[in-house]
């Protein structure tokens, strides 16, 4: 069983019915990443900022998060912000300041994978965790 990190964008992207700039239905890619990690059995792994900017986004409350993945059959954790988390080293490496604590949170909590929509922001970063968009999650 791995442990996959969710970037708040994904689960916004899926609640939203949001679609990019070329009709790239980016809930669509959401809810095929959730299905396949459905079939694996991996545990999803939600922080304390995954649950502030999904309320600020979406109004959802972190019950009602946690509601919707156990209603889809999905493993959650959710987990604090452990003090000290190295989200400087990334952030000046240019990481914008939620991004670089994401990515710290993901690898405090040991996750396998970091999935976002932002592939792009993380390009240039060398970490010891696999960041993928939804639907390069296998």
């Amino acid at each position: 069983m791995q442990r996959i990190y969710l970037d708040s964008n994904v689960f916004i992207s899926l609640i939203n019915k949001e679609i990019d700039r070329q009709a790239r239905g980016l809930f669509v890619e959401a809810e095929h990443f959730l299905e396949l990690l459905k079939k694996k059995g991996d545990v999803l792994i939600l922080s304390a900022i995954f649950f502030e900017e999904v309320k600020e986004h979406s109004h959802f409350s972190q019950g009602e998060v946690i509601a919707y993945f156990k209603e889809q059959g999905i493993h959650t954790q959710s987990v604090g912000l452990k003090p000290g988390l190295p989200w400087r080293m990334f952030a000046v490496q240019g990481l914008h300041y939620s991004d670089a604590l994401h990515l710290a949170a993901a690898i405090a909590f040991n996750c396998h994978y970091f999935v976002t929509f932002n592939v792009k922001h993380f390009e240039k970063l060398e970490c010891t965790i696999k960041v993928v968009e939804p639907a390069e999650f296998d």
